[in-house]
């Protein structure tokens, strides 16, 4: 038996009163029930505190550091917590293993009337559901100042999935994501008189001429597989063509939105 007095700053097992709340923050419903998400790596909280997250606690791994930076940025009160190595990995277990990681409380949920304060270009993914592919496109975003991003068919605690956040870089946090079902979005965008512009192999305008179009556009994209619905087709008002080796069958989404949103550059900076 153990001298050692207890501290309740050390996670050393999972019978820890703290590390039922990690576990639950791994899934969907345990993110529901706390109102509380999990974000990876210090870049990754250093990135959402930037943007206004409340940080409630910092978890660290055995002979991980937090550095002198992330300490002193965090929000007032927050605690700081270790997880002993062997606890760290029972508590992941087959999720990805995290050494440094914090407890935020969720942003608050954003829908399509945020649209009406934003000037610049937004862009839409519909039915996109790899973390790696929206990650990418959430930093050719914000890298290409874009007014921010609308996620339809996503549950909005999917948002802020651990997943996303890593491969966003953090930048998530920075970059106005929305989100709707495609319904709603186009009921939206009838009563509002927004301009929908999808990517089509056979349109007749070529991507490099949608820079000189004047307006804010809604640019649409659907995935890799199957491409926008019927119905966002149909609403759309402008399309444009890639010009690709016909050898190649299609784009991933992530760089067709890199190459399309380039475009774009001086509409959203000028």
């Amino acid at each position: 038996m153990t001298n050692e007095p207890y501290n309740p700053f050390l996670i050393d097992s999972l019978n820890h009163p703290l590390a039922g709340p990690i576990r639950q923050l791994l899934h969907r419903d345990g993110r529901r029930e706390l109102n509380r998400i999990l974000i990876d790596d210090e870049e990754n909280i250093l990135e959402a505190l930037e943007a206004g997250v409340e940080i409630e606690s910092v978890y660290y791994a055995g002979d991980e550091v937090i550095s002198d930076e992330l300490r002193s940025k965090l929000t007032p009160g927050a605690t700081i917590h270790e997880v002993a190595k062997r606890t760290t990995k029972k508590i992941f277990e087959n999720d990805k293993l995290s050494r440094i990681f914090a407890i935020a409380e969720t942003p608050p949920a954003k829908d399509l009337e945020m649209l009406k304060s934003i000037k610049k270009d937004v862009v839409v993914l519909e039915d996109v559901s790899i973390s790696g592919n929206i990650g990418n496109i959430i930093r050719t975003s914000l890298a290409l100042d874009l007014g921010g991003m609308i996620l339809l068919n996503m549950d909005p605690l999917d948002v802020y999935d651990r997943r996303l956040i890593r491969a966003s870089r953090g930048y998530l946090f920075s970059l106005p994501v929305m989100t709707a079902s495609t319904a709603e979005f186009l009921a939206y965008c009838q009563t509002n008189h927004e301009t929908l512009l999808v990517t089509d192999m056979d349109a007749d305008m070529s991507v490099e001429e949608i820079a000189s179009i004047p307006q804010r556009l809604l640019i649409v994209f659907g995935s890799e597989k199957e491409g926008c619905s019927p119905e966002i087709e149909a609403a759309a008002a402008m399309r444009a063509r890639i010009p690709i080796n016909p050898r190649v069958e299609s784009l991933n989404v992530s760089a067709a939105a890199g190459i399309t949103l380039f475009q774009r550059i001086g509409f959203n900076r000028k």
